[in-house]
């Protein structure tokens, strides 16, 4: 009997092996459409969502774009429909593959749809398994999502892979951007304060960069810059940050790599380029006579990369001189950016959120509008700046008087 039972065992272990496959929902490559950047906007007239998709070129290399070659490295579809889930199974009718968005770099989204409100588009972000909430996130300014994704660019074969490095790399050097992800926006949705996005720019033709006779020329006359901060308050668009404001912020929210400012030598304006190479940035809150104080320390440290005026760097004094006026010109850029988060009502600076968590007694006596509230604060700025090198040089070779 036990022979019989166990030659039963022996029979059924491969049946059953047969049914227990590890690839029953396996999808081949040659059936996917990877799908590398979404841009999203809103069309009024019928309130619908219009989501389109850049999607990789399989047929195509990535020196597919090069001139005469005839074959972009990407193809551009849209749809549209009620809620951002129709619209993006109705795109089938527009491929012949299943969209695959595990590779998603980019979100952009289109300004009316920004300043109508964001706050109920990333539901599906946070439900599906398949979008990623670390996808780099982009507003349009000026333009719809769906022209900025139709651009080729030069350098990159993949544009929205393009417009994240390119997001990624002014961040790192010039300081009026960050890396800011679909998880961030979130998170600054559904916190205390509000929230900034980087904000993008076509400068150009959009049909003509839409074209490959856009990449035969040494200058493209049709491309995407980046063009500062995106304010939103209560998810929807207010205000578009630039410059000093931009860079403001990023000092507030301790989110400085690095950048360059430009300080005054005794005979000329502007004529020292400090190079900004480390910058800390610590905050804290609290509450004086029912209106909240935000003390904020800077601690920064720069090289002088360039002189275009006679200045002594051997003499101590000298450097002492450029530490007070980088550490003035780094508070004058800082306040600007507070005091237009103020004029706005917009908290995009996080106090909210600190001041809830590390004083949560304080917090409680806050009933009613932290916007408002905010625009009452005060700031304690304290800048302390540190020139740590001056080059392989002490003094410019243009004699003193010349």
């Amino acid at each position: 009997m036990n022979v019989k039972r166990l030659l039963l065992i022996l029979t059924l272990i491969p049946l059953l092996g047969t049914l227990l496959g590890g690839c029953w929902n396996s999808r081949e490559l040659n059936e996917l459409a990877i799908v590398s950047g979404i841009g999203i906007d809103l069309l009024p007239e019928t309130d619908e969502y219009k989501v389109t998709f850049q999607l990789v070129n399989p047929s195509s290399t990535s020196t597919s774009t090069s001139p005469g070659s005839g074959k972009p490295a990407v193809v551009v579809v849209s749809a549209t429909d009620k809620t951002m889930f129709g619209a993006l199974r109705r795109a089938s009718k527009n491929v012949t593959r299943q969209l695959f968005f595990a590779h998603t770099q980019l979100i952009v989204l289109g300004e009316s749809l920004a300043r109508s409100g964001i706050n109920d588009v990333f539901d599906i972000f946070e439900r599906s398994h398949e979008l990623r909430l670390n996808s780099a996130i982009l507003v349009a300014r000026g333009s719809d999502a769906a022209s900025v994704l139709r651009l080729l660019t030069a350098v990159e074969s993949i544009p929205s892979l393009g417009l994240v490095k390119k997001t990624q790399n002014t961040s790192r050097v010039w300081g009026e951007n960050r890396t800011i992800s679909v998880f961030d926006v979130i998170n600054g949705i559904t916190g205390e304060g509000d929230v900034t996005i980087n904000a993008v720019k076509i400068k150009g033709n959009v049909e003509e960069g839409m074209k490959s006779s856009n990449l035969e020329q040494s200058e493209t006359p049709t491309k995407t810059i980046m063009n500062g901060l995106g304010v939103f308050r209560q998810g929807k668009l207010l205000y578009w940050m630039k410059d000093s404001e931009a860079r403001g912020t990023e000092w507030l929210l301790d989110k400085m790599e690095e950048t360059v400012i430009n300080i005054d030598a005794p005979n000329r304006k502007d004529s020292i380029a400090v190079n900004i190479l480390y910058s800390r940035t610590t905050v804290k809150t609290t509450v004086e006579d029912g209106i909240p104080v935000f003390h904020v320390t800077i601690a920064e440290e720069g090289s002088v990369n360039e002189t275009d005026s006679f200045v002594d760097l051997s003499q101590r004094e000298e450097i002492v001189k450029l530490e007070k006026e980088l550490a003035m010109r780094t508070g004058e850029e800082v306040k600007q950016a507070f005091r237009r988060g103020q004029e706005l009502q917009s908290d995009v600076f996080n106090f909210g959120n600190e001041l809830k968590r590390k004083n949560p007694q304080a917090w409680a006596q806050f009933d009613g509008d932290w916007g408002q509230i905010f625009a009452r604060g005060r700031l304690e700025l304290r800048v302390e700046a540190y020139i740590r090198s001056t080059g392989m040089s002490l003094k410019p070779y243009i004699p003193e008087g010349k």
